[in-house]
């Protein structure tokens, strides 16, 4: 299946297989991925990238040697090309899909932690995921997205999917047991269920809430025994205001603990990219 002259149809072939599968990384990561950045910048975003990976393949920097290989298959047909571009589509949505499950743990921790402290009444739009959230968890977005930019979060994405071309070619496929076992091993049962993706979510979640939801207990039980030596006291009230106050104090003092967990969990993205593509590898 040819498109255009033989001198052209690889390199073009090329090109679209990386524009492909750059475009759905972009479009689906954490920060670039939002809807708040317009599609036309996206789109530009993912066309530049592809000509600094492909750019050796025309001419446009001094050596033939590059990240990116030309495509060497033919294809038998619309239906098998299809199933190429399509390969490229699920590479480019795993990468993506990998940084907002990162992301979105954080995201956990907050609602967890509004819940405990009382701010689960209090929800705000969000417009990035059109939907109403606790507030905290929005805080906790915020603050994740903050830190994932201060490492360089967009870089490593690009990077990882930059040496994904050296595992899975573009345009090559790869077979569909790959895949599941990516699937299994890496986002369900990897090592005993202690670092899946699947988990990861909620254990980490957890994990960051933890300090506060002890307070909270704490502070319930402290409710109780105010509760039973002055039942003149309006506990639901004063506890209330007790339990906010107490609760912004505890995250005041854990902020800087938080964004150092925030950055050691977000730096797992490459462990986590690298090992779904080396298990979805032909080889």
């Amino acid at each position: 299946m040819t498109i255009l002259p033989a001198p052209y149809d690889t390199t073009f072939l090329t090109f679209f297989f990386v524009y492909v599968r750059v475009s759905v990384v972009v479009f689906t990561m954490p920060v670039l991925g939002n809807t708040t950045v317009s599609r036309p910048i996206r789109a530009g975003i993912a066309f530049w990238v592809t000509m600094v990976l492909i750019g050796h393949l025309m001419g446009l920097s001094e050596t033939r040697e590059g990240l990116v290989s030309e495509v060497e298959r033919g294809y038998d047909g619309l239906v098998d090309f299809a199933i190429a571009v399509a390969g490229e589509v699920v590479i480019g949505l795993v990468l993506g899909f990998i940084g907002q499950i990162l992301l979105h743990t954080i995201g956990i921790a907050g609602e967890i932690i509004g819940q405990q402290a009382g701010f689960s009444a209090a929800s705000v739009f969000d417009p990035i995921t059109g939907q109403d959230i606790f507030l905290m968890a929005q805080i906790n977005t915020w603050v994740g997205t903050l830190v994932f930019l201060i490492i360089g979060g967009p870089e490593i994405v690009i990077s990882v999917l930059a040496d994904s071309f050296k595992i899975l070619k573009p345009g090559e496929g790869f077979p569909v047991d790959g895949l599941a076992e990516g699937a299994w091993e890496v986002m369900l049962f990897s090592e005993g269920r202690r670092y899946a993706m699947g988990t990861i979510m909620y254990k980490v979640g957890v994990q960051i809430a933890a300090p506060l939801a002890g307070s909270m207990i704490l502070i319930s039980v402290a409710e109780a025994f105010m509760a039973r030596t002055v039942p003149q006291l309006n506990i639901m009230a004063v506890g209330f205001a007790i339990r906010i106050s107490m609760s912004l104090l505890i995250l005041l003092s854990m902020f800087q603990y938080s964004t150092l967990t925030f950055k050691s969990h977000l730096l797992r993205y490459q462990d986590y990219a690298y090992a779904f593509l080396q298990r979805m590898a032909p080889f």
